[in-house]
């Protein structure tokens, strides 16, 4: 439940703080690109992705990947999906903190990916969350 109050918070804040800008406001996705968009998909987009977790008995982390898309026929493509992953990575970063509870750690990685279809540009910013610490509730 944890992880998926976490992706969500990240949704809401980037849609409201998107809408905010003067550039248009991209789709945030859960996961992957809905199925029925699949044939024509909507550009630009953000999707969320929950990718791997670890922690002990204090406190876990887990790393978020947000991936990007744009399209277009030539290498405006390109900066319009650098531009956008930079405008997510610069909101998150001043923020830290969402809904009081999840941290953004200092690190993050991006990438491109380096095999494109014709025309789609991806790339993707992975992220390292703190998680509110799990208070036992029984004492053995």
């Amino acid at each position: 439940m944890t992880i998926t109050l976490l992706i969500l918070a990240i949704q809401k804040f980037l849609q409201k703080e998107l809408a905010d800008d003067t550039q248009p406001v991209p789709p945030v996705q859960l996961g992957y690109l809905p199925t029925n968009t699949s044939v024509n998909p909507v550009y630009p987009v953000i999707m969320i992705r929950p990718a791997e977790g670890e922690g002990d008995s204090g406190q876990g982390q887990i790393q978020m990947k947000l991936q990007f898309g744009t399209y277009s026929e030539d290498d405006t493509g390109l900066v319009e999906l650098l531009n956008l992953m930079e405008r997510v990575r610069i909101l998150l970063l001043r923020q830290r903190v969402l809904e009081q509870k999840f941290r953004l750690e200092a690190s993050w990685t991006w990438k491109l990916d380096e095999e494109h279809p014709s025309a789609v540009w991806r790339g993707e910013l992975t992220t390292t969350w703190a998680l509110p610490q799990i208070r036992q509730e029984v004492v053995l």
